[in-house]
């Protein structure tokens, strides 16, 4: 069972998907601006409007381009409670609204007279007569977002949407349930059931999972209907069976969500901005009706371009039944996670992350162990995110972000790190998530810039640098006496002997001479300063061997902070942490998709 969540708790929740819908629209514009407006407007702000209307254009203000929306809200809230006033706002700086850039999405082929928005017996009547002749139906649907719960009940479907190759009927739930009868709804199962038509869906189990209120779409009439196909499985299944089919992609490498399937498929991907809205709003606006349709009619165009792909190689099409998943959308996305977790353990180096904006600590962490991290600062749009994701990067965000972007991005390439979490425990949980091991002790790659190449340098090497530098603390001290029995230019070992550990952590290792200037300080592929600014002589005279990033010129070397990284990483990483300790933090992880605490494993 769920813990009880306190008020203090709620209203953390709210101000924390306040933030996140906040940036999906103005910092990334992955969110269409009614969508955003009807999420805050709507369903967030009042369940708290006295303390999260302030709270809401207070966030608003602190970021750029943001205008419209503050006028918005104060003209619906009028004025909140003399916002302006107490906040010293003064307007647009500039005097005008800069619209978001503008992407290029797939469009959908029907024209708008062919969408029709079933809210009626005689519309109703009407679509079953189309649906009935057809051969092929696409099935989507779409409901309410839970944003701050994570959808821990399962929200009743708001719209059905089923497209023929000339028709796409949206059917209004919210108005059927209330005309239509038991004897209406046989009619639409019938078509269901039909052996002559072919049933197209994404991962189905969610939507007919919400259809199970009404008696004829039982879990056990929905597993049996003939020629029901979900697209997903399909694609995985022909990926396996000739990657070439999918511009060499593997199974492995195959988008998970629709729309990177689409994308892979059609060079564009779909546009999800009104994904998450307030689909029991109404009238539906004008960007949802044609959001729906696409969504549903997309399906069979996907299914001819694998029907003809798949008969050009002589592969068998369709395959036999794969759709239905006997289980509900939530278990089943538990058991995908519980089955994720017990892979086998890979080395840090075939891991790929990016971690988000908050999570910079975290990001460091990672490239000290040698894991591949890119840090998604605020220059990172959401489209990005998504192209880094097709390539094997997984993307680790907060619990309020995660449940809006993870049904974007392809399967398990989203996950959420709790921002409250210590640094060595944000840590720890990726690795016995992900179950990696570090296959170095430290250092693998820079923290600060994810470089992987590193230049050997000498300590005589250091200090004709440290003499290039005027910020270097080391060139304006006193010198220092030297350690003992060090020989100043030793490059007869260019691996060191000494600190054998911290040498090893270094793969991709290239010399200074060949790979400094010495009159500039500069390295010579890229023009780079070496970072000697703050090393210090008394330090130096005790280290013989440095590591230069050629990436951004940081310098490391071996010394107590290296230590206490190994302290950390043998206690932690390595499985030497007290279990109860280990126990606790996946206990403080609960999955809020699910409201369920995931089964701590070994």
């Amino acid at each position: 069972m769920a813990a009880h969540i306190t008020d203090h708790e709620k209203l953390s929740r709210l101000r924390s998907a306040i933030c996140a819908f906040n940036s999906k629209m103005f910092s990334h514009g992955s969110m269409s601006f009614d969508a955003w407006l009807e999420i805050i407007t709507d369903d967030l702000v009042p369940r708290d409007p006295y303390s999260l209307r302030h709270f809401t254009l207070n966030d608003l203000r602190s970021r750029g381009n943001t205008e419209e929306g503050i006028a918005r809200l104060l003209h619906i809230w009028d004025g909140a409670d003399g916002w302006i006033e107490s906040s010293g706002y003064q307007g647009m700086p500039d005097g005008k609204f800069h619209p978001p850039i503008e992407w290029s999405y797939y469009g959908l082929k029907l024209p708008r007279e062919a969408i029709s928005v079933v809210d009626s017996k005689e519309a109703f009547s009407r679509s079953l007569d189309v649906l009935g002749a057809s051969d092929i139906i696409g099935i989507d649907g779409e409901w309410k977002p839970d944003v701050v719960d994570g959808q821990k009940i399962l929200q009743r479907i708001s719209i059905l949407q089923l497209a023929t190759r000339s028709h796409c009927f949206l059917l209004d739930f919210l108005q059927l349930r209330r005309i239509l009868h038991h004897g209406d709804w046989k009619l639409l199962s019938d078509i269901f059931n039909s052996p002559a038509i072919i049933k197209l869906g994404f991962a189905l189990d969610g939507d007919f999972a919400r259809l199970e209120e009404i008696p004829v779409f039982s879990k056990e009439t929905t597993a049996n209907y003939p020629n029901l196909f979900d697209v997903k499985p399909i694609v995985k299944w022909l990926a396996a069976k000739d990657p070439d089919m999918f511009e060499r992609r593997t199974e492995r490498e195959i988008p998970g969500s629709l729309t990177g399937i689409i994308n892979v498929l059609f060079g564009e991907p779909l546009d999800k901005r009104e994904q998450i809205s307030n689909w029991e709003r109404r009238p539906l606006r004008e960007s949802q009706i044609i959001y729906a349709a696409l969504d549903a009619f997309c399906l069979i165009e996907v299914w001819d371009v694998l029907r003809s792909r798949s008969a050009d190689r002589n592969i068998a099409f369709p395959p036999g039944k794969m759709s239905p998943v006997k289980m509900s959308p939530v278990k089943a996305e538990v058991f995908q996670r519980a089955a994720f977790l017990r892979m086998l353990k890979v080395p840090a180096s075939s891991k790929k992350f990016i971690c988000d904006t908050h999570l910079e600590g975290l990001c460091k962490k990672l490239r000290n162990i040698g894991v591949d991290t890119e840090f998604a600062d605020k220059t990172w749009t959401e489209k990005r995110i998504l192209e880094q994701t097709m390539r094997d990067r997984i993307f680790l965000t907060s619990p309020a972000r995660w449940a809006i972007v993870r049904e974007q991005v392809p399967d398990n390439r989203c996950f959420f790190i709790p921002s409250n979490t210590k640094l060595d425990l944000q840590l720890m949980y990726v690795v016995k998530h992900f179950n990696i091991f570090s296959d170095s002790v430290l250092g693998r790659r820079c923290s600060s810039c994810n470089g992987d190449v590193f230049i050997h340098a000498t300590r005589h090497e250091v200090m004709l640098l440290v003499k290039l530098s005027p910020t270097s603390e080391a060139a304006s001290s006193p010198p220092a006496k030297p350690a003992e029995n060090v020989t100043e230019n030793a490059r007869d070992n260019p691996i060191p002997t000494a600190e054998p550990d911290f040498a090893t952590c270094f793969k991709n290792v290239v010399e200074a001479l060949e790979s400094i200037d010495f009159l500039t300080g500069k390295i010579t592929e890229n023009g780079i300063s070496v970072a000697v600014g703050s090393l210090q002589e008394f330090k130096m005279s005790h280290v013989k061997h440095y590591y230069i990033c050629s990436s951004c010129g940081k310098v490391y070397w071996f010394g107590r902070h290296v230590d206490q990284t190994r302290h950390v990483v043998k206690e932690r990483l390595l499985g030497l942490q007290p279990q109860h300790q280990l126990k606790h933090l996946w206990k403080s992880l609960t999955w809020p998709a699910f409201g369920l605490d995931l089964a701590y494993c070994q």
